[in-house]
C-alpha cells in the first residue's frame, strides 16, 4: 500500500471538479442532494446496502476488483449468526444499512461520498496488496470520523477521502459565504464553542446536506472557527 501526496488545494480542486461535473449550481448556492445520483452520473460504479459488520465498526467499503465481500443478516449480534458471502464486482461501492435507519441522511451522504472519492484518488494504492481471494478496502467508523493520530498510510488514504467528501458538500468559497452571513459581527475566527449562533449552524449544515458535526470540522480546517480538538 502506498499514498499519493495531495495538498489540501489539490484535494478541493478534485472535490471543484466532481461538482462540477455533477452540477455546478453547488458551487453558489446549497441544495437538496442525492449522493447516489453523484455515484451514478459521475463515477458509474455500482453500489449496495449491506449489514457490513454486527456493531457498525465498519460504516463503508470499496471494490477494486471482482470478488466478494462479508455482510450479516442484522446489525446486532445474536448467537449463531454467522456472515455471508456477498459477490462485489470492481468498483462496487457498499454502505452499511443501518446509515439508511437513522433520522437524517447526513452519515449516509458523508459515507458515500467518502467511499466514491476512495474510487477516484485511490484503486492504485490498494490494488493487488492482498493475497486472498477479493481486493477491497474498507472504511472503519473511526476513520470515517477522522479518529487516528500519528497518520500512518492507511489514515492518510483516509484523511483525503475525508476531506474530498467535505469539500463536496461544503464548497469553500461557498460555505465561507454562508459562515460569515450568520457569523459576521463576530470576531473570526469565531470560537465555536461560546458562538450565540448554534440553531442557525444547525440550520446551515442541513442546507448543506451533512451533520453539525461535520460542518464545524469543515470550517475548523478552512480557519473560520477554533474548537477544542475532539479528534
Amino acid at each position: 500500500m502506498f499514498h499519493y501526496d495531495y495538498s489540501k488545494s489539490q484535494l478541493e480542486g478534485k472535490a471543484e471538479d466532481l461538482l462540477k461535473v455533477f452540477d455546478p449550481e453547488r458551487l453558489y448556492k446549497p441544495k437538496p442532494l442525492d449522493v447516489y445520483e453523484v455515484i451514478e452520473k459521475c463515477i458509474d460504479v455500482p453500489y449496495d446496502w449491506k449489514y457490513l459488520t454486527p456493531d457498525q465498526s465498519i460504516l463503508g467499503a470499496t471494490a477494486y476488483a471482482d470478488g466478494y465481500i462479508w455482510a450479516w443478516p442484522k446489525p446486532y449480534f445474536q448467537s449463531g449468526m454467522k456472515p455471508f458471502k456477498v459477490d462485489v464486482v470492481a468498483g462496487t461501492i457498499l454502505i452499511d444499512s443501518t446509515l439508511t435507519e437513522l433520522p437524517d441522511r447526513a452519515a449516509e451522504n458523508f459515507t458515500a461520498l467518502h467511499e466514491g472519492f476512495h474510487q477516484i484518488l485511490h484503486k492504485k494504492c490498494f490494488r493487488h496488496t492482498r493475497k486472498d481471494p477479493y481486493d477491497y478496502h474498507v472504511s472503519t467508523k473511526a476513520a470515517i470520523a477522522g479518529v487516528y493520530r500519528p497518520m500512518t498510510d492507511i489514515e492518510i488514504i483516509e484523511w483525503q477521502a475525508n476531506y474530498c467528501a467535505s469539500a463536496f458538500l461544503m464548497p469553500k468559497e461557498l460555505i465561507q459565504k454562508e459562515f460569515e452571513k450568520i457569523t459576521g459581527t463576530l470576531t473570526h475566527p469565531v470560537n465555536i464553542d461560546t458562538c450565540p449562533y448554534g440553531k442557525e449552524l444547525r440550520e446551515l449544515a442541513h442546507d448543506f446536506n451533512t451533520s453539525a458535526t461535520a460542518l464545524k470540522i469543515r470550517l475548523k480546517k478552512l480557519g473560520l472557527v477554533i474548537m477544542e480538538d475532539r479528534r
